[in-house]
């Protein structure tokens, strides 16, 4: 029989297993509010503790460079900041980028058509170019999800078990994969 991760105790009953430790359901909490985590969405902290998804985006979540609110699920990563999707739009139409990515100038974002427009004397210019995808290993656009510290593109960012886009849904990681709500292999565990 293994011992809690918290309380060190014998585990007798039903195991949650998660971050490679095994725990009892009732130890398995929250650091913060102390709420309970089986069977719940749950982040780490960058010191390894476990936390709520409500006390996450309070107090560990990236903070989004545009609003300030905290971004989970899908993030745009660029220009060395955190954003919402909605929120990473072209600094002079206000309108989202697309497939063809965006320019920068004095650290401001500009659609292509703007940055030609504005710098350019409307003359073609090469846009920034992103990372690879963690899912295809193909080249990445404007868009992508960062999660598990990898960049996917969004269709590519999937439930390991069924392919449920997870694209601003929870979702559990186990073995470096992730898996949608409905596949939590790894975090719960009943023996005998």
């Amino acid at each position: 029989m293994p011992d809690c991760a918290a309380c060190t105790k014998t585990i007798t009953g039903t195991i949650v297993t998660a971050l490679d430790k095994e725990w009892h359901p009732e130890c398995f909490l929250c650091c913060e509010c102390y709420c309970q985590l089986r069977g719940k969405s749950f982040f780490t902290t960058k010191q390894g503790r476990v936390i709520c998804e409500l006390d996450y985006k309070i107090f560990e979540a990236s903070r989004c460079a545009k609003c300030h609110e905290a971004v989970t699920g899908e993030i745009v990563t660029a220009l060395d900041k955190k954003w919402h999707p909605y929120c990473f739009i072209c600094n002079r139409c206000r309108k989202p980028f697309g497939s063809e990515g965006f320019m920068v100038k004095e650290d401001k974002p500009y659609c292509k058509k703007d940055y030609q427009e504005l710098f350019c004397g409307g003359q073609d210019v090469k846009v920034v170019a992103s990372d690879t995808c963690f899912g295809c290993n193909e080249k990445l656009g404007s868009k992508w999800v960062e999660a598990m510290s990898n960049n996917w593109h969004p269709e590519c960012f999937v439930c390991t078990e069924c392919q449920e886009p997870l694209r601003g849904k929870s979702f559990f990681k186990w073995e470096g994969m992730p898996y949608c709500k409905n596949h939590p292999s790894a975090l719960q565990q009943p023996r005998h």
